[in-house]
């Protein structure tokens, strides 16, 4: 027998259809089969139920083959019986499949299931969804008819002894009450009732005793939780319903009674507003398809089977009913209510009591027995696909992960962001969502929820349109986030800042100018980079700051993974509402973009990031079996300790509790339980302290490592920022190329301090057509401390030059005709500059002249260059004699001589010439005029060139056209 499965159900036997009810049902079928189903009987455990099969077709059933797909084992009188009679399963195995249903719904998802109900003692909150699958019995039948054979499914729903239930401890006399314990082998349930009372329990010694609540009063239990041999003790309280509204004010809100504002003023005025206050009287008022099954919702205490003062047990309801309202929209419907049935009227729309429980009970001042942070208060109503499905979207979605919430949800910094009690008390704070503070943990790890519905909504003001151009649905954090735990403040993102203040990298500031005050820089992010990815923040070996066009959408998050992407057909069959299972559909880029897709940005990003992973396992390998090689030995965080290179037949990269880890597999089969952070991983020298690997490891591969991380964890592929990843995911690769340092200093070839950065070519000589070459360079120090720098001029002839310096805290230092002044040296090369801060530079190559100067910038070197294989072009340069000439310079701060090939190409794309040239480490080659002297086109107007490294790596190049009439130099930058 296969499971119960997620149907867009008929409600054949519904539960406000009680016994002997005889309906038509259309049964999920064979599409055009030729057959009505018609079900007739008792519809209850251990009822007797009649399934009887007709053509439509003038056809003869001739055969049939009854089976059961699935549901609670039924007895079936014969399996080729038409009639069929079916015989339901007894009380008992409705309730152990009822929670099946509730432990693990059968709703459609590729995730792993979190948010049915927890191994916990507590009382049973229960969605229309829950009930109705848990009573689900589905037939299959294969029918021979003499027009043909069909396979055919019939349903049958059975009505289960317990009622829809939001799960607080302050319920409505007469409503059964299911409960739960925890997993254990036996269980012990005792029931004391008020005074007045026969409520007993059933089922005591079974783990989901239940209850009747029979008189206004307390109801306390007791059971023996076994894993601490202590006495649980749950108060219930019962009553009976009240109802607040007596009026309406000028603008149709609902006016309360003065005994209930007089405590709740505050509170009313909101919740007035909203459309939970209206949601009944706006349908009287407009809808012509209303009726009584929309009232278990729209109303308090709508149950027709139990008199406990709800709006059906009112004096005027029959009146009400009678007079033909429900069902016949106009627009001062509701004010007749008000004035003609104004008993009636108190009790419509969805009021205070529908989520707290009857207010006239002993729990009346007992606020925490009438507040649930659980999602099933709002199942309740929101819990009823196909129409309110949001609930059980909710489910499907990250933010139902019990198990995540349990394990971090008595940390005050985790629950902050992984609870909806660490959430709201956070927000509860003098300076609410501070990122310095954390709030009291007053809960346990059994009265823990993960990111519910109240977490993200006060209930109260929860707008009154939600979906669509008009939504104004609300939620607790809007417009600019707080200063988010990331260490940046994401302004104008509407909707998603309450997204936002939690989904980021949780770690600070980190970016190339904040580095080198890091302490603790092997980190990995936090899960859920999105904030920094689509702001463009946190990340290394680029300009941050640069955010993505996505972010300056009305509501960033919102408008795409939840009003521009529906919810899945079987949870809301007519798209009503907002997605709640918060997964963006990669369809809805074309409703912006006309021709770039999804799969155009996730599939080159999949590329690199393979790119990038497998360069750092090479990278990471190649230290440790070098380390191995040399006769250390590696401890891998007290797990193992390998001696020899061939223990390890493979390395992988990965995070393991917030740091950068590696997972070692090993030649003899054993497998640790996670991978190990690098701080973890000791490096045991053959004589002397053992050290740990990361304070070996090179900048650019802990910033490399970071990179990768933060854009994996952000799930999007590069959608959320595609320019910007992109621009990441190429200078990580060439990062990890060179072997460099982007953004934080580049290679070093002379330097001995932490920094090394280049300007490519700087000048105190002669040159072409008068020409008289200076060079100035200004270095801002980016650090609060004094940074000590020192110039390495890289020359041809006469060695290197240098010189020294120092910049003031977070100052600017000028060096103006450095290598003339500063160097005392008359000549040119490539500058190497040193120190033990980060810097920022720029340099201008100027020629000095009587009508004053002719200058060009060039950006200081802070990135590894090319390696063997790379490639760059430089586009727009001119050679027309005694007007414009181009001279291309290559720069090696690679450690060791590099030859990089050279083709020039004519503006039409024809190549002209192709050449070759050998750069030192530390060098540089200005290679004057080429396509004059090597290509003899001294007047080839406009052109181009490709440079490509043939071996080497730290590989720099650029171009300069100068005016020959003037001088006058302009900087062709590379494009890689």
């Amino acid at each position: 027998m296969r499971s119960s499965r997620f149907h867009s159900t008929k409600w054949t036997l519904g539960a406000a259809l009680a016994v002997m009810v005889t309906v038509f049902v259309p049964a999920v079928q064979a599409q055009d089969a030729p057959i009505d189903i018609a079900v007739s009987g008792d519809a209850v455990p251990g009822g007797a139920v009649t399934v009887t099969l007709t053509t439509t077709d003038g056809s003869t059933i001739q055969s049939v083959a009854w089976s059961q797909a699935s549901g609670v084992t039924a007895a079936l009188s014969g399996a080729g019986d038409n009639p069929l009679t079916v015989t339901l399963g007894p009380t008992a195995e409705y309730k152990t499949h009822l929670f099946d249903v509730l432990v693990e719904p059968p709703i459609p998802g590729e995730e792993d299931y979190y948010g049915g109900l927890q191994d916990r003692f507590t009382i049973v909150g229960l969605s229309p969804f829950a009930l109705e699958h848990g009573g689900l019995v589905v037939l299959d039948a294969t029918v021979v008819t003499s027009s043909g054979t069909y396979d055919i499914e019939a349903e049958i729903l059975t009505t289960l002894p317990w009622p829809v239930a939001n799960g607080v401890s302050n319920v409505p006399v007469g409503v059964t009450v299911l409960l739960h314990g925890k997993t254990q082998d036996t269980y012990d349930w005792t029931l004391t009732a008020p005074g007045g009372s026969t409520a007993a329990l059933t089922d005591a010694a079974t783990q989901n005793p239940y209850f009747t609540p029979d008189v206004t009063g307390s109801y306390t239990l007791h059971v023996t939780n076994l894993e601490t041999s202590e006495q649980v003790t749950m108060v219930i309280y019962a009553g009976t319903w009240v109802g607040v509204i007596v009026g309406q004010d000028a603008s149709g809100n609902p006016v309360a009674d003065a005994m209930c504002t007089g405590c709740h003023g505050a509170t009313f005025g909101i919740w007035a507003a909203s459309g939970h206050a209206e949601i009944f009287s706006d349908n009287l008022n407009t809808s012509t398809h209303y009726g009584e099954g929309c009232l278990s919702c729209h109303t308090v205490g709508y149950e027709t089977t139990v008199d406990n003062n709800g709006i059906d047990d009112q004096a005027d309801w029959q009146g009400f009913l009678d007079s033909g309202m429900l069902h016949a929209a106009d627009p001062n419907n509701w004010t007749t209510m008000l004035a003609s049935y104004p008993q009636s009227a108190k009790l419509a729309n969805i009021q205070c009591e529908n989520c707290h429980g009857p207010q006239n009970s002993p729990a009346h001042t007992q606020g925490a027995a009438r507040q649930n942070l659980s999602s099933d208060v709002c199942g309740t109503c929101h819990g009823e696909p196909p129409r309110h499905g949001r609930f059980l979207q909710w489910q499907l979605s990250g933010h139902a992960n019990y198990e995540l919430a349990i394990g971090e949800g008595e940390s005050a910094s985790c629950a902050r962001c992984h609870t909806a009690n660490g959430f709201l008390a956070w927000g509860q704070m003098d300076t609410p969502y501070d990122f310095e503070n954390t709030p009291e943990v007053t809960w346990t790890a059994d009265e823990v929820h993960p990111v519910t519905c109240q977490a993200c909504h006060d209930p109260h003001a929860v707008g009154n349109t939600s979906g669509g151009p008009e939504t104004n649905a609300t939620v607790r954090i809007t417009g600019d986030t707080p200063m988010l735990i990331a260490g940046f403040v994401a302004e104008g993102v509407g909707k998603g800042a309450i997204c936002m203040t939690c989904h980021n990298t949780r770690r600070g500031l980190r970016n190339d100018d904040t580095y080198a005050a890091t302490t603790d820089p092997d980190r990995a992010p936090h899960l859920g980079a999105q904030a920094d990815v689509i702001m463009g923040q946190n990340l290394y070996f680029v300009s941050v700051g640069q955010r993505s066009f996505h972010s300056l959408t009305e509501d960033t998050c919102v408008d795409c993974h939840m009003e521009a992407t529906p919810p899945p057909d079987p949870l809301s069959y007519n798209l009503g509402g907002t997605n709640h299972t918060f997964t963006a559909s990669e369809e809805i880029c074309s409703e912006c973009h006309s021709v770039v897709t999804a799969e155009d940005v996730q599939g080159p990003f999949e590329d690199a990031m393979e790119e990038i992973g497998t360069m750092l396992v090479t990278a990471y390998s190649d230290m440790v079996f070098g380390l191995l090689n040399d006769g250390n030995s590696i401890n891998f965080g007290d797990e193992r300790t390998v001696t020899s290179a061939s223990e390890i037949t493979a390395l992988a990269f990965t995070e393991a509790s917030g740091r950068q880890a590696l997972m070692p597999t090993f030649a003899d089969g054993q497998e640790l339980e996670e991978a190990v952070a690098l701080r973890d991983i000791d490096v045991i020298p053959a004589a002397g302290d053992p050290y740990a690997l990361n304070t070996i490891v090179d900048a650019y591969l802990l910033k490399s490592g970071w990179n990768y991380l933060l854009l994996e964890t952000d799930g999007s592929e590069g959608v959320h920022n595609p320019s910007w990843v992109s621009s990441v995911l190429e200078a990580t690769i060439g990062a990890l190329e060179g072997g460099g340092i982007p953004g934080g200093g580049g290679n070093a070839v002379a330097c001995t301090s932490q920094y090394a950065y280049w300007t490519e070519i700087a000048a105190n000589n002669q040159g072409s057509a008068g020409s008289v070459w200076r060079t100035d360079v200004a270095i801002k120090n980016v650090a609060n401390a004094l940074a000590n720098v020192e110039f390495i001029l890289h020359t041809d002839n006469a060695g290197n030059i240098t010189g020294t310096g120092a910049i003031d805290p977070m100052a600017q230092g000028i060096f103006e005709d450095v290598i003339g002044d500063a160097l005392g040296f008359e000549g040119k090369g490539a500058l190497e500059i040193c120190s033990d801060q980060p810097l920022e530079l720029v340099a201008r190559i100027y020629n000095t002249s009587a009508e004053g100067t002719f200058g060009q910038g060039l950006d200081g070197i802070s990135y590894a260059g090319l390696a063997n294989g790379g490639s760059a072009r430089l586009l727009g340069l001119r050679q027309v004699q005694g007007e414009f000439r181009t001279n291309i310079n290559v720069t090696n701060t690679g450690m060791d001589e590099a030859e990089v090939g050279i083709t020039l190409y004519a503006t039409d794309g024809s190549e002209v010439h192709n050449y070759s040239l050998t750069v030192g480490s530390g060098m540089s080659v200005q290679d004057l005029e080429p396509f004059r002297t090597r290509a003899n086109e001294p007047n080839v107007g406009w052109g181009f060139a490709e440079v490509e490294v043939l071996s080497g790596s730290g590989i720099i190049t650029s171009a300069s056209v100068i005016d020959s009439r003037t001088n006058d130099p302009t900087t062709i930058p590379p494009k890689m």
